[in-house]
């Protein structure tokens, strides 16, 4: 059976073997190597005073009886800031919270959990955060999945205002991070996007043989993980000359509107042999013009997400490649590094600039065995080792 593929800015075998199953530990995880690499120390949790320089970050551990009593009867505020659960990857990161929340009911932490979600409107999600953060206190902390890059601060603002704590994901400018607004703004993560669109790009090519038409429906314009899916596709196509781009446009992340795109170019290029999308929403309007054509299954189509729906159509044999970012994973580890910040356990300004910023893992979903493989995926995570997540330096 072919393996998935594990996508990320380092691929190394111990990554392929604690990833497969999300960042999963399903074994001990004191017999793994540890991710920052080098002789392992300690976990500075087995005192209560915070993690210090000379932790072993890869394997900091939340060890329950360090945390504060009057933390524990505290009711903390957990929440995800999203652009709407209609979106089945975006579902499995409330899903992610979801996880988180049980592993704080097997410590015994109050809580209360929350879905913001914005409708894509970013200066409401700016709102919302803002909101959010007051009600709570400073007893809160969520993951924000920033609707443009630019309101990455503004999110982290809105929470350092009430004392919260704030991971986000996908979205910041270059030259903004976690250290601009310390200790409030925690982490920033992000698969590798420029991998992940030279992948599905490549695995799309390959299944043309190398040659011929496509198009091109992009995410959000001046979206980061758009941007970065786009530049790894130019990277593919350098390297192969005989696949030619025909028509290219925006779909906004939208089914509906990737669809009335593909509809339209269906028509000038009938000869099309593959569309390359920048998630799987946009690839499930590819598929169904492709449908109404007569030319599904026909034609290769491409995402990133590993939607439910995408993930079918490639153990069907009617789409080409998808990417999971986990969401799971991004969601419910996210709270969990945010929860040692706000439990005392984990001094913000005392992370090294590699866990402060990081790139999660991702599965290459490009085959009939890879997708059925990927649809008995079921999440199985450890929480109180919140580095689990980060793929390793």
């Amino acid at each position: 059976m072919k393996k998935r593929k594990l996508i990320a800015t380092i691929l190394s075998a111990s990554m392929l073997v604690g990833l497969l199953a999300g960042c999963a530990n399903n074994s001990d995880p004191g017999t793994e190597t540890p991710s920052g690499g080098g002789e392992s120390t300690p976990p500075a949790t087995e005192s209560s005073e915070p993690a210090g320089e000379t932790t072993d970050w890869a394997n900091f551990t939340i060890d329950p009886a360090d945390i504060p009593q009057e933390k524990l009867d505290t009711t903390l505020y957990l929440a995800v800031s999203i652009r709407g659960l209609e979106n089945p990857y975006i579902a499995t990161i409330n899903e992610g919270m979801k996880l988180f929340a049980e592993y704080l009911d097997s410590i015994g932490q109050k809580y209360e959990m929350q879905v913001l979600d914005s409708q894509g409107d970013s200066a409401k999600e700016v709102d919302n955060m803002r909101q959010f953060a007051a009600k709570a206190g400073g007893n809160a902390i969520a993951y924000a999945d920033p609707n443009e890059d630019t309101i990455a601060y503004s999110l982290a603002e809105a929470m350092a205002e009430s004392g919260g704590y704030l991971g986000t994901a996908w979205n910041k400018p270059a030259d903004v991070g976690p250290t601009d607004l310390n200790p409030n703004w925690v982490i920033h993560t992000s698969p590798d996007n420029v991998v992940n669109g030279y992948n599905i790009a490549k695995a799309l090519f390959d299944s043309m043989g190398g040659s011929g038409k496509i198009f091109v429906v992009e995410g959000l314009l001046g979206n980061t993980a758009n941007n970065s899916r786009v530049e790894g596709l130019e990277k593919a196509l350098a390297e192969y000359p005989d696949i030619e781009v025909v028509a290219q446009d925006t779909g906004n992340w939208n089914t509906d509107e990737a669809l009335a795109l593909v509809e339209t170019w269906l028509t000038q290029y009938p000869d099309v042999g593959g569309i390359w999308c920048a998630n799987d929403n946009m690839a499930t309007g590819a598929l169904q013009a492709l449908d109404a054509a007569g030319l599904k299954g026909q034609v290769g189509v491409c995402g990133v997400d590993a939607n439910t729906d995408i993930v079918e159509a490639i153990a069907n044999g009617e789409a080409t490649a998808t990417v999971s970012s986990n969401g799971y994973l991004q969601g419910g580890y996210t709270l969990a590094i945010c929860y040692a910040a706000w439990t005392g356990l984990l001094n913000v300004e005392d992370l090294p600039a590699e866990y402060r910023e990081f790139a999660t893992p991702t599965v290459l979903i490009d085959s009939p065995e890879a997708a059925k493989e990927w649809q008995s995926y079921v999440p199985d995570f450890d929480f109180s080792r919140p580095f689990d997540c980060r793929v390793a330096d």
